[in-house]
């Protein structure tokens, strides 16, 4: 027999098990969203932002590039063991808020610094489309991100969202950030296929 307090109690657990149920059908539904075809006409706009300049300029093993010409940086700067350069050639020491150049005031102004080389395990120059699709969604390589990671790297990113608003007079990423979330979204609701 069920006293007041535990029918409160069972009545609580029904209703939050149901509510744990339709969580679940709804991810079920998101996830399953989305033909193959779909997903890989997504991937293929994807691809054409990452494999932009200004992605594949801090994706490199150890000498970051600057600028759409993709020269090497200049001063010339290195990874160091934590990615952000070494001795007094850290990544901060420039791309802070001081007003110095016009990546002040972008990701890690005022701070100690988002600026940094992408991680030794993405490192996507000279990737076809198929290879960089296949790294991007290795959780060994990419951060231990699952699908709805990547999209929240991709939509929130500081350093990512840069790409749009780089400063100066520099042409934006040719897709808009809202339609490459878009389509990372329909990647990921597809299973992120990648191309053969």
């Amino acid at each position: 027999m069920i006293d007041r307090h535990g029918e409160a109690i069972s009545i609580s657990l029904l209703g939050a098990a149901g509510a744990l149920a339709l969580s679940l059908a709804a991810f079920s539904a998101y996830g399953q969203q989305g033909s193959q075809a779909e997903s890989i006409a997504a991937w293929n706009q994807i691809v054409t932002v990452l494999q932009h300049p200004r992605c594949l300029n801090c994706h490199q093993q150890n000498v970051p590039l600057q600028g759409d010409m993709r020269r090497i940086h200049i001063p010339l700067v290195v990874r160091g063991s934590d990615s952000h350069g070494v001795g007094a050639m850290r990544c901060g020491n420039c791309h802070n808020g001081s007003g110095n150049s016009e990546t002040s005031g972008t990701p890690g102004a005022g701070g100690a610094g988002l600026w940094q080389l992408a991680p030794l395990s993405m490192l996507w120059e000279g990737l076809s489309s198929s290879d960089l699709c296949r790294m991007l969604k290795d959780k060994a390589r990419n951060g231990a991100r699952d699908g709805a990671a990547l999209v929240h790297h991709m939509e929130h990113e500081p350093l990512v969202l840069w790409g749009w608003n780089p400063g100066g007079d520099r042409a934006p990423v040719s897709l808009p950030h809202d339609e490459f979330v878009k389509q990372m979204k329909l990647w990921v609701a597809g299973g992120m296929p990648c191309p053969g």
